[in-house]
């Protein structure tokens, strides 16, 4: 699954194209599809200048931001389990008495963190994406 930043639209698999508008994915192909870097003129192996259009970089300063925010989901995850434990010791050690609704919220919590780390790559990715297109 590919996302392009000058549609904003995701194409599944590893295409070379978008197929929304057309552009390659951080490079340059000519007519034979031979793979050239996006600063080249002329294609390095038949010499055509016919050569696509690769889709936009992302600019430097966004990509920690897009790195911090891909991290988030896990850190918000980790926030919420380790209050969820102080509260717990609290009920249990303070309060001697330990309620249904703990157990219940603890195999939730449980539940969760199961998805998450059971979460395919390719999907991780995606949310990732997502979350760079409403930044934009």
């Amino acid at each position: 699954m590919r996302y392009c930043f000058h549609c904003s639209r995701v194409t599944l698999g590893q295409p070379l194209f978008c197929n929304f508008c057309g552009r390659t994915y951080d490079l340059k192909l000519c007519h034979r599809l031979h793979e050239n870097p996006r600063e080249a003129e002329v294609c390095a192996e038949c010499g055509s200048r016919d050569l696509t259009v690769p889709q936009p970089k992302l600019r430097l300063w966004m990509r920690p931001i897009l790195f911090f925010l891909s991290l988030l989901p896990g850190f918000a995850l980790l926030f919420i389990t380790v209050v969820f434990f102080f509260v717990y010791a609290y009920a249990l050690f303070v309060r001697r008495e330990l309620p249904v609704r703990f157990m219940v919220m603890a195999l939730a919590l449980g539940l969760l963190w199961l998805l998450y780390m059971q979460l395919p790559g390719y999907a991780r990715r995606a949310i990732r994406r997502r979350m760079r297109r409403h930044i934009k």
